[in-house]
């Protein structure tokens, strides 16, 4: 691996990023959440948003290291063993489209546990795509979970029981460095679920994900996705996936709600819930795309 680790460590923007979401589909409740230290710019972030059928808010915002990494503005991760975690915030969110601001109030206390092994995205890439990908993480693991507890919104109370994905990233990110990127995962049941990447630099394209039914990880290796926009924003997505032994996969999504987070005076995050067709079967996950700011 030709990727100077000691090198990458040393940049500006070396960032350590832990995200996790989950969609629970009683309640049509969708949560994601991100918190990321880039240490030798002394620059601690974290967001957090809610989507439901009556809101989309959430809350953005960076602060000064500390020496709680995973502990910020009310959003706080706890491991309490491999694979399980305790995630709790408390605090205010707010819709961004709204004409008149509108602050929630949130309480959120849900423990998420894996449902797969550990995805490395070593296994799926080359020398090449590793080094192409060396701006945005040098390290990236993927796992799904179920996720269980209460959320709170104002008056509201919801008892969580859902499934969802986190991501753990290492490496430089610099947010204008891809020319796009799409992050898109799904769970069928606790025992089929999906994860793929699309990341596009000057260089070319980086697919890696897995694809898992209960036994083991598949890792993908190659995504031909097909995305339709509705001014700017996506609509649907026609995915065909292929893992190492050259099987394809088709997959079908469909957004049902977003969420836009602003990341640089160029690019937005859009973080959809959307629904999946596999195989006769219905999913829901969290599609995420890297995009030029909509004009």
């Amino acid at each position: 691996m030709n990727v100077n680790l000691k090198s990458l460590k040393q940049h500006e923007e070396w960032n350590e990023s832990y995200y996790f979401n989950f969609h629970d589909r009683n309640n049509d409740l969708t949560a994601f959440m991100r918190i990321g230290n880039k240490v030798n710019k002394n620059e601690k972030s974290m967001f957090f948003f809610l989507m439901t059928s009556q809101h989309i808010a959430g809350i953005k915002l960076d602060a000064p290291c500390d020496n709680e990494p995973l502990n910020i503005a009310g959003l706080k991760y706890d491991e309490i063993e491999s694979g399980k975690w305790k995630l709790k915030f408390n605090g205010s969110i707010f819709d961004p489209l709204a004409e008149v601001p509108q602050k929630l109030r949130v309480k959120m206390d849900v423990t998420w546990e894996a449902l797969n092994p550990l995805m490395d995205y070593v296994d799926c890439v080359d020398e090449k795509q590793t080094n192409m990908s060396k701006n945005v993480a040098s390290e990236h693991y993927e796992q799904f979970g179920k996720a269980v507890g209460v959320i709170e919104i104002d008056e509201d109370v919801f008892e969580i029981d859902a499934l969802g994905e986190r991501d753990l990233s290492r490496g430089v990110r610099e947010w204008g460095s891809p020319k796009m990127w799409m992050w898109i995962n799904s769970a069928f049941s606790h025992d089929e679920a999906f994860n793929i990447t699309k990341l596009s630099v000057d260089e070319g394209d980086v697919d890696a994900g897995y694809l898992y039914t209960g036994s083991v990880n598949i890792p993908l290796i190659k995504s031909n996705i097909d995305v339709k926009f509705n001014k700017g924003i996506p609509s649907t997505f026609s995915m065909a996936l292929f893992d190492k032994k050259g099987s394809r996969y088709e997959v079908e999504g469909e957004v049902i709600r977003f969420g836009m987070i602003p990341v640089d005076g160029r690019m937005i995050l859009i973080e959809t819930i959307s629904k999946y067709l596999w195989d006769g079967k219905e999913g829901y996950g969290v599609a995420e795309f890297l995009v030029p700011q909509p004009k």
